[in-house]
């Protein structure tokens, strides 16, 4: 009699448990975050699955890969993503557009790059001038910077005094290497095999034009980007999510194995340049964010303006309420 009641509790403890089980996995919050794997976008979302860090915070990733800056915004549109890395001005020109989406945490500061062939005779921003210039997209914030710091800092301004040649990031490569462009405007981790190879030399970077101009440091670049509805669907998942993230980071300063895939995907193989391409994105990756950070990048934006006009930023104000600051464990 003992025994029987025993075998019925132990089965109904086991059903118990399974039903438990999958109730949990039903419970994990989907969130698809969208990164443009081929422009070295992808390390938290590859932190996250290779370390399981989604079901650690209660989340179910997906990963949704993107081809080029911009598209993003688009997939917030259409509700194909819940977050993605944008820079600050994207992120004031989709809100004024109508777009609900807020950052809500650092996602890299600034380190992309000018580079030409190693032979040209391009070797100062100034030999810029008149050139066949490649770019991906003259209303990103970087060439915005660039155009409005080498008219500051040179009397150059490159959307006026250069021939402008569009393409999407690795495809800037490839027109540098047939000559279609002189020198172009990249991202640093698609610059860092062909200068490790002799295939491409670097001219300057935004850090240095910025500096150049007098823009301060410690200002706003890219930002993590969650949509409204998604914050509003999952109330005080927020946190959470942002600790996903931290911790993903704080995986990649840690944990070696990972640079060597993550390197390949932008076209990086042999051990040099994985290193190199370790070293720069724990250099540039998961930057402050913090609220005093907006007014210092306001700063920036109005000497932007005064250079270059309200027009090609789409706004001349920072909205505070476009950023959210989640509470720290």
């Amino acid at each position: 009699m003992t025994r029987h009641r025993f075998g019925k509790f132990s089965l109904f403890a086991l059903a118990m448990l399974a039903f438990s089980g999958h109730a949990d996995a039903q419970e994990a919050i989907p969130v698809r975050i969208g990164v443009i794997t081929s422009g070295g976008q992808s390390e938290v979302p590859y932190a996250i699955k290779e370390f399981g860090l989604d079901k650690k915070y209660g989340f179910a990733m997906e990963q949704v890969d993107l081809s080029a800056p911009g598209q993003q915004w688009i997939m917030f549109r259409s509700d194909s993503i819940d977050v993605a890395p944008g820079s600050f001005v994207d992120l004031m020109r989709q809100r004024k557009a109508g777009v609900k989406i807020k950052a809500f945490h650092g996602f890299q500061t600034y380190s992309n790059r000018i580079v030409a062939k190693p032979d040209s005779p391009i070797k100062s921003f100034t030999d810029l001038k008149g050139r066949n210039f490649g770019q991906f997209g003259t209303t990103v914030l970087d060439w915005l910077i660039v155009r409005a710091a080498g008219l500051k800092a040179y009397n150059i301004d490159l959307e006026k005094d250069t021939t402008l040649v569009n393409g999407a990031p690795p495809l800037l490569n490839q027109l540098l290497n047939q000559g279609q462009a002189d020198a172009i405007l990249q991202f640093s981790s698609l610059t860092m095999g062909p200068v490790k190879k002799g295939d491409q030399r670097i001219v300057t970077d935004v850090p240095t034009l910025m500096k150049e101009a007098g823009f301060g440091p410690g200002v706003l670049y890219t930002q993590w980007n969650v949509g409204e509805k998604w914050t509003e669907a999952h109330p005080g998942a927020i946190d959470k999510l942002d600790q996903m993230i931290e911790e993903a980071y704080a995986k990649l300063k840690s944990e070696e194995k990972v640079w060597a895939p993550l390197a390949a995907r932008v076209g990086t193989k042999d051990e040099g340049g994985i290193k190199d391409y370790r070293d720069t994105a724990l250099q540039v990756d998961d930057p402050p964010y913090t609220q005093d950070m907006i007014a210092k990048t306001q700063t920036m934006v109005d000497a932007i303006v005064a250079i270059a006009g309200e027009q090609p930023l789409g706004f001349s104000k920072i909205d505070p309420d476009a950023f959210i600051f989640p509470a720290k464990p």
